[in-house]
């Protein structure tokens, strides 16, 4: 490419002949390269064959106006922008450009600096908004369906209701043990829909405190508490025409739901110390890895906010359930591992490879790609073995997992087993005690009292000794 390709090109579109040389004289001296045309429709004619990187137009010209030519433009290339040429100069006439999509305005008689410094401005804008559209066109890459890899029918038929409902104006309800990749769902939802161009603000409502949690999602005032020095807009404004990520919203407190549940059927917010609401425009994507069913049964979740936030529920089954996924997520974290230890992609010999398939993989994806990393990192002379792999890994079972024929042998007390079992429950839910009661059917303080080592037993009389044992 040479250096005269890459000038911009300016479209000076006017039907006074003195007035194209003019500008154009002033332009190509500037160093940009220059079109001209003497109407609107010939003007038209140009951009369709050799589209310009900016538009002069006269305002007023005979045949097709000015105000016309820019309808026509914008529906053509809606981002090139426009500087229009006026005589008038007044603020209705300028403000009447502007709402035809016009970037700029320059007034008769301007100088070639003013003219010139309005031509660089509009330039600088395409050049930063066709940065913006490229990087958001790499989110889109980056978080859309692509990224998510999956050969199981399971997973196929989630994707495919994905690409149903992402455009639409649903709220989503995305299912699944810890470790699925409910997040990678959520920004391909949100990736995918026309709201791709507003933010994504994801929020882990099990990690923020419940104190705080309200004035995180919904903003407050100066003086709204003893630390607020100063108002803060909420994450729900954060997100206003965008869409917002309630990651493990199971967790949320009770007396908070009620405040959710209006702000998403007004589409309306209350900061915290304010009278007054505030309009956002928001989709809901929400995710939880505990069962909504029971915990609405037990008075922890209120119905009516499930069926606000349930409009479409994805279900992703956990990994040992799509064992077709597990070679094809090898292959990715192994080449994504490989890569970024400065590494040739190992290979994996069949005992180690063998380990890898049977393995049900409690922690799901996430456990995946950190066996895959930890295996990378320890490997040898370019092959992965079975000592390169995680203990627990390599040894077959989880850590705290229950074996029958172990507890047979070992002759475990009932006590004993229970608390096991408790233990198993509570791992397997990444220490989730909410999700691990409601699993047990208690609440929190006694699955906290059955968690406690060694607690000492009641008092009471010793039972006699059948002396003939």
């Amino acid at each position: 490419m040479t250096q005269a390709s890459l000038k911009p090109t300016v479209l000076v579109v006017d039907d006074d002949p003195a007035m194209v040389g003019m500008l154009a004289e002033t332009l190509g001296e500037a160093g940009y390269g220059v079109q001209t045309a003497d109407s609107g429709d010939n003007a038209l004619k140009a951009v369709k064959s050799d589209c310009p990187d900016l538009v002069i137009s006269d305002l007023r010209m005979s045949g097709m106006s000015g105000h016309q030519l820019q309808t026509e433009l914008k529906r053509l290339v809606p981002d090139l922008p426009i500087v229009i040429i006026t005589a008038f100069g007044s603020i209705q006439t300028a403000v009447e450009a502007m709402r035809h999509g016009a970037f700029d305005y320059v007034t008769k008689p301007f100088s070639n600096d003013e003219l010139l410094l309005v031509v660089a401005r509009a330039l600088e804008n395409r050049e930063l908004r066709q940065e913006v559209h490229r990087l958001r066109g790499e989110l889109a890459q980056t978080f859309g369906l692509d990224n998510i890899i999956a050969r199981s029918p399971k997973m196929l038929s989630q994707l495919e209701i994905v690409k149903q409902v992402a455009d639409s104006a649903a709220n989503v309800l995305i299912t699944g043990e810890s470790g699925v990749g409910k997040d990678l769902f959520a920004r391909a939802l949100h990736y995918l829909s026309r709201r791709r161009s507003g933010p994504f603000i994801a929020v882990n409502c099990a990690a923020i405190p419940e104190t705080l949690l309200e004035s995180e999602l919904f903003g407050y005032l100066r003086g709204a508490f003893t630390d607020a020095r100063q108002g803060r807009a909420g994450l729900f404004q954060a997100a206003d025409r965008g869409s917002i990520f309630l990651d493990e919203i199971g967790e949320m407190p009770i007396a908070l739901q009620p405040k959710l549940l209006r702000a998403i059927e007004s589409k309306r917010v209350r900061p915290v110390g304010s009278t007054e609401e505030v309009a956002v425009d928001v989709r809901i994507v929400a995710a939880t890895n505990a069962r909504l069913d029971e915990a609405i049964a037990q008075g922890r979740f209120r119905p009516d906010l499930y069926y606000r936030i349930a409009t479409v529920t994805l279900e992703i089954p956990p990994l040992r359930e799509r064992p077709e996924d597990t070679p094809v997520l090898l292959r990715h974290f192994l080449a994504r591992a490989s890569n970024e230890a400065g590494k040739q992609i190992p290979t994996i010999d069949p005992e180690a490879m063998e380990c890898l398939l049977r393995y049900s993989w409690p922690g799901n994806i996430r456990q995946l790609q950190n066996a895959v990393e930890h295996a990378v990192i320890l490997s040898r002379h370019n092959q992965i073995g079975l000592g390169d792999l995680p203990a627990k890994v390599a040894g077959g079972s989880d850590q705290g997992s229950l074996n029958l024929e172990e507890i047979v042998a070992r002759r475990l007390k009932l006590e004993e087993l229970e608390h096991q079992y408790v233990r198993s429950i509570v791992t397997s839910v990444k220490g989730n005690k909410s999700q691990a009661a409601a699993i047990l059917g208690i609440d929190r303080k006694t699955l906290q009292r059955k968690l406690e080592p060694d607690a000492p037993a009641p008092t009471s009389a010793p039972e006699p000794r059948d002396k003939q044992s």
